[in-house]
């Protein structure tokens, strides 16, 4: 069976174990009657390392989540600037080579430029080794403006690519781990509080003020406001009613 998840946000669930936690430590008369149904100072303790736990936790996976938007900002990035590159020497091989099929073979020019990145990066490191290697090839592309030094300086561009793709998963991964460590340490502390929470309305049931100063509020009745306002709706609606003179 799959575990409910609390509905409240993490913040605020860490916030009011800090509160609960910090104050049954701190105040001695809580901590007595606590102590009374085995919440001493060593349980308490635990419920605050599993949220000083919980608190890490939360930080590592937003950092997690920060890189990793970042590595993917320089994955799209790259991989613009590499298409860019691509396109650039396709277009002018193509022009170069209008009358040659094979040699546009040899640079894998015979189709279009793959969208799927793996293909993408097999096809485009071949172009611009087979421009450089290819001693013919070559020769007729540095007439194009596509030397030895630009060649070398744009086929890094689909190295920077690839780097940038491996740094992206790589982020990925570790923002997926964090997130379950973060998750994992919530649902420990969740557990613990709802223990606790339990114990606590029975141990101080007749101190709701100690109640309140751990953050567990009973439930208050109605305003008076709230408690008047069916009387004022029949009121007005009888009113309504009421034929003008």
């Amino acid at each position: 069976m799959t575990k409910t998840r609390p509905m409240t946000g993490i913040s605020d669930r860490l916030a009011k174990a800090n509160v609960a936690i910090s104050n049954a430590l701190s105040d001695a008369q809580i901590g007595k009657l606590l102590g009374e149904y085995g919440y001493q100072t060593q349980k308490l303790s635990e419920g605050k390392g599993m949220l000083e736990a919980a608190d890490l936790a939360v930080k590592r996976q937003v950092a997690a989540h920060g890189d990793q938007k970042e590595a993917t900002a320089r994955f799209l990035s790259a991989e613009k600037t590499a298409r860019t590159a691509y396109q650039n020497l396709a277009q002018v091989a193509r022009a170069a080579f209008a009358r040659d099929k094979a040699k546009l073979a040899v640079l894998g020019l015979n189709a279009a430029m793959p969208k799927a990145l793996p293909l993408f990066l097999t096809m485009a490191t071949a172009l611009f080794d087979n421009a450089s290697h290819t001693a013919e090839i070559a020769e007729t592309l540095k007439g194009y403006g596509y030397g030895a030094d630009k060649l070398a300086k744009e086929r890094a561009k689909i190295v920077e690519l690839s780097a940038a793709d491996q740094s992206q998963e790589s982020a990925k991964g570790a923002a997926q781990q964090a997130t379950f460590e973060q998750n994992r340490a919530m649902e420990a502390l969740d557990y613990w509080m709802g223990g606790f929470v339990k114990v606590a309305k029975v141990a101080l049931r007749d101190q709701p003020q100690l109640l309140e100063k751990l953050g567990i509020l009973k439930r208050g009745g109605k305003t008076a406001a709230q408690r008047q306002a069916p009387q004022k709706a029949a009121a007005t609606r009888a009113a309504k009613k009421t034929p003008k003179m």
